[in-house]
């Protein structure tokens, strides 16, 4: 069977390490440490099913990669879990309601529940199409 991929973007080299360990018996896991590096791994051909973003980072910051995403007809369908230490409060005002947000310091095992539920609804939608 195929492992689904993740793309991980977090300017925190610690996190990046946690969560590619978290994931990577079970996903195929890319990581980015900005919105810059994010999209050149999306340009260079990594077609993530799923993308956990941090806000604050250098360069280009997760709302602006975001914003990217999703004017992009390429990317838009990518579904992006926001994993930020940045109040909810402020998160709701900056990005689209339907989006998932998940606070640091976070439970893994809550990440792992909300990115395989993701993951198979996606799945799910797709294969009703």
């Amino acid at each position: 069977m195929v492992k689904s991929t993740l793309l991980i973007v977090d300017d925190d080299e610690v996190m990046i390490l946690l969560l590619k360990k978290l994931f990577e018996k079970k996903y195929t896991v890319y990581t980015a440490s900005d919105g810059v590096e994010a999209m050149h791994c999306l340009s260079q051909g990594v077609a993530p099913d799923l993308i956990i973003c941090d806000i604050l980072m250098e360069n280009i910051n997760g709302y602006e990669f975001i914003k990217h995403l999703m004017t992009s007809i390429i990317y838009k369908n990518i579904p992006v879990i926001v994993l930020s230490g940045v109040p909810r409060a402020e998160l709701s005002q900056q990005l689209p309601p339907l989006l998932k947000t998940i606070s640091k310091p976070f439970d893994p095992l809550q990440l792992v529940n909300v990115v395989e539920t993701t993951i198979l609804k996606t799945y799910d939608i797709n294969f009703m199409q």
